[in-house]
């Protein structure tokens, strides 16, 4: 089961990422805009995709780099059972 939920979070790591990016940016350009008036919309959205980059890099890629380790065990785990002369 552990596997499963492993393989399943990783599959769907960039799919968070995106999610993540597109709030921040909507987020950004609506703040922006709301403060600043409508020119500040393009400068929110941008400013929202620097943060939104920011942010995905950092979970997603904390989620990446798990698995990436969980991946490498699961290879030296499963030479470990193998006999010594294969």
């Amino acid at each position: 089961m552990n596997n499963f939920l492993a393989k399943t979070l990783a599959s769907i790591n960039a799919l968070i990422a995106v999610v993540i990016l597109a709030f921040c940016t909507l987020s950004g350009a609506t703040t922006a805009s709301a403060q600043g008036g409508s020119g500040m919309f393009v400068i929110g959205a941008i400013v929202g995709a620097i943060a939104g980059i920011a942010v995905a890099a950092l979970v997603c890629g904390t989620i990446a780099f798990l698995t990436l380790i969980e991946r490498h065990l699961s290879v030296i785990a499963a030479a470990t059972r193998q006999p010594q002369g294969q």
